[in-house]
């Protein structure tokens, strides 16, 4: 009997983790969501599809569709947060018949700093292609 409350417990105590750390993304996409709008940005957020998943939010800026990938995380990977915004933006562009994958980015929550000091991160090509 001691046992079985114990596994509950350690089961109870993940739970809590996982979900606690889905709140910071959350409320970082809905941070971020709400930012872009005050700045006149049309912005929504994507809904979650697992492997098809389009990214977690898309943006309209002057007429141009751009994929966001937020991360709110302790620890940066930037490769593996850059291949999921490829993977998701080509979802994206697939579920929607584009020729082409719209630009896409990453956009990572800076520690002790408000929304607007976020960094943005694109690769080279994407930032030579934006600005043409």
């Amino acid at each position: 009997m001691h046992k079985v409350e114990l596994t509950f417990v350690v089961q109870e105590r993940k739970v809590h983790m996982a979900n606690s750390n889905g709140r910071k993304g959350s409320k970082f996409e809905t941070d971020v969501l709400k930012w872009l709008r005050q700045m006149g940005v049309l912005a929504e957020r994507l809904t979650k599809a697992g492997s098809k998943d389009e990214g977690d939010m898309v943006a309209i800026i002057a007429g141009k569709t751009y994929i966001l990938e937020l991360k709110n995380r302790q620890t940066l990977s930037l490769p593996e947060f850059w291949r999921e915004a490829e993977v998701e933006a080509l979802n994206y562009a697939n579920a929607r018949g584009l020729g082409e994958v719209p630009l896409h980015y990453v956009v990572v929550k800076r520690r002790n700093s408000g929304i607007e000091n976020a960094w943005v991160i694109q690769d080279l090509a994407q930032w030579i292609k934006e600005k043409q």
